[in-house]
C-alpha cells in the first residue's frame, strides 16, 4: 500500500493512486481465481464463527495499515485525523471491492483506472471524511 501510495501525496492524490493501484491488480491474470477464492471464504465464514471471526479481524487490520497510510496527510491544507482517515478507509475498502468485483466478473469492463480514481477521489469530500 505504501507503494501504491506515498507518503509525500496529499489526501486526494493518495485515494486516487491507491485506487489507480487496485484496478491494475483486476487485470492481473489469476484475478477471477482469487476471487472465486475470496467469495468461497466468505461463503464458509457464514457457517463457521471462528472462520468468521478469523476473517473479520483480517478486513479490519488491512482497514488499520489503510487508515495508518492515509492520517496525517495533507487535506486543503489541514491534516487528516486518524478518525476521518478511518472513515475514508472503510469507505474505500467497500467500493474498491465493489468495483473490482465487478470487473472481474465482466460486469464493469469498461471501468478504467480513471474511474477507479474518480470515484476514490470523490469519497475524500467533507461529508464522507465527518468532522475532525
Amino acid at each position: 500500500m505504501e507503494q501504491a501510495a506515498p507518503a509525500e501525496l496529499d489526501l486526494v492524490e493518495a485515494a486516487g493512486a491507491f485506487a489507480r493501484y487496485y484496478r491494475r491488480v483486476c487485470d492481473d491474470p489469476d484475478a477471477l481465481r482469487h476471487l472465486s477464492f475470496e467469495i468461497s471464504l466468505q461463503d464458509m465464514a457464514l457457517s463457521d464463527p471462528d472462520l468468521q471471526t478469523r476473517l473479520a479481524a483480517s478486513v479490519r487490520a488491512h482497514e488499520e495499515r489503510l487508515t495508518a497510510l492515509l492520517a496525517g496527510r495533507s487535506h486543503h491544507g489541514v491534516p487528516v485525523t486518524p478518525r476521518q482517515a478511518q472513515r475514508l478507509a472503510t469507505a474505500l475498502r467497500a467500493l474498491l471491492v465493489g468495483l473490482s468485483q465487478g470487473v472481474a466478473l465482466g460486469l464493469a469492463e469498461a471501468a478504467p483506472e480513471s474511474y477507479f480514481a474518480d470515484t476514490a477521489r470523490a469519497l475524500t469530500a467533507p461529508d464522507v471524511l465527518g468532522p475532525p
